[in-house]
């Protein structure tokens, strides 16, 4: 795909998570308030006018991971999240212990619905690290290569 950058679409699709999961702590005082702004349609449509703007395709490429982000947490089954701020506050949520937290996440996991997305992305993090590897391994055999014909060629000029 020449529009979007792989790279930084898989990386950058957990971007929702890496904002929201500290504000939660921090704003609202607990973990489980781990969508706020980040999981928005506002902060989308910040991104992808910015993108457009900007003619920036990775940042086009962030704004396909946040939207891919978005689908994959279900985020049209909480309105007020995603519809920020035109549906009023974003709703508290029971703040819970750490030990419930962690087995109500376990619970979730029962659901193929959660598992299987995740068990897809920690799939194409796995063959995105190996295809990196080797583009770049290829690369630096191109360089080297490169490097020893134009040694070559200084020998023989010598």
């Amino acid at each position: 795909m020449k529009w979007v950058d792989l790279a930084f679409l898989a990386l950058w699709s957990m971007l929702p998570d890496i904002i929201d999961k500290p504000l939660g702590i921090l704003v609202f005082g607990t973990a489980e308030q781990g969508r706020t702004f980040g999981h928005t349609l506002l902060f989308l449509m910040v991104l992808a006018i910015l993108a457009i703007y900007l003619k920036n395709i990775r940042l086009a490429s962030v704004s396909v991971g946040v939207l891919a982000h978005l689908v994959l947490d279900s985020m049209w089954k909480s309105p007020a999240i995603l519809l920020w701020p035109l549906l009023g506050n974003i709703p508290p949520v029971q703040d819970l212990g750490v030990s419930d937290y962690i087995l109500t996440l376990l619970y979730g996991l029962r659901n193929p619905m959660v598992w299987i997305p995740e068990v897809l992305g920690l799939s194409y993090l796995i063959f995105f690290a190996f295809e990196s590897r080797n583009v770049i391994a290829a690369r630096w055999r191109n360089l080297i290569a490169m490097h020893q014909d134009k040694a070559a060629m200084v020998r023989r000029q010598v």
